[in-house]
């Protein structure tokens, strides 16, 4: 897997993205990580790369030029060429007026090649190069960044995590919240007692099935707590839905 990261601010990303698993899975090339300035693209003098909007407002655009010519010289095919659909890459333009990431969509990144970030700033990008390209505007969350850097080591991280070897125990992401619909249970660790405050029996008990069933009622019950919109589309069994119709009562 190889990302690229076409961005004003490559700097950016020369601490965050070397910390922790992450970094060490970089360092073990189990991925590969190419940070490009947009700027080497510009034709200008200046390396222009942004514009006053048609129309007036407030706020620059990024040029639809150094974007075209960055993605050509990088291999992209424009729609009219054929495209890169048929290929195992995607390029994803961060955008607050993106689809929503996901751990779905986590995953089927975390299954390409290749994944171009475009990160995106000031009022936006000039529409033309999602009309060129087969671009998949992406938001993390309903709120508007400064930028799109944050936004791609969000997405970096949570894709890289996923790909074979980068976790010691791929078991745990398994375990994730969000990857079977809900969010993580809640879970504990040494001492069993703490101010007063007790580890549930049913994790000490060593029985795997009993705690599996425990740790599943409590992430629907957690669930039901801080994201109920999650609830909706969950597959709960008779029994689950048991729990999760006393919560609601509760």
């Amino acid at each position: 897997m190889k990302f690229e990261i076409i961005t004003l601010f490559p700097d950016y990303f020369s601490l965050s993205l070397k910390q922790s698993l992450i970094g060490k899975a970089w360092d073990k090339k189990l991925f590969d990580i190419e940070i490009i300035h947009l700027r080497d693209f510009a034709t200008d003098k200046h390396r222009t790369v942004d514009d006053a909007p048609f129309g007036g407002g407030g706020g620059m655009v990024l040029k639809v030029e150094p974007l075209d010519r960055c993605l050509h010289a990088l291999g992209y095919q424009r729609r009219q060429d054929g495209g890169n659909a048929d290929r195992p890459e995607r390029i994803i333009l961060t955008s607050a007026a993106g689809k929503l990431f996901s751990q779905r969509r986590a995953i089927e990144y975390s299954l390409l090649e290749r994944v171009v970030m475009i990160c995106g700033h000031y009022l936006g990008v000039d529409e033309r190069i999602i009309e060129l390209y087969d671009i998949d505007e992406v938001s993390i969350g309903d709120y508007v960044l400064s930028g799109g850097e944050p936004a791609a080591v969000v997405m970096v991280d949570a894709i890289a995590r996923l790909i074979p070897k980068v976790l010691g125990n791929f078991e745990s992401a398994l375990d994730d919240s969000h990857m079977d619909q809900l969010v993580g249970a809640p879970v504990y660790t040494r001492d069993a007692e703490y101010a007063g405050l007790t580890v549930p029996e049913e994790l000490l008990s060593g029985n795997h099935a009993e705690i599996r069933i425990f740790r599943r009622a409590q992430a629907i019950a957690k669930c039901a707590k801080n994201r109920p919109d999650l609830l909706d589309n969950a597959d709960l069994t008779k029994q689950e839905l048991k729990i999760l119709n006393e919560n609601k009562n509760d």
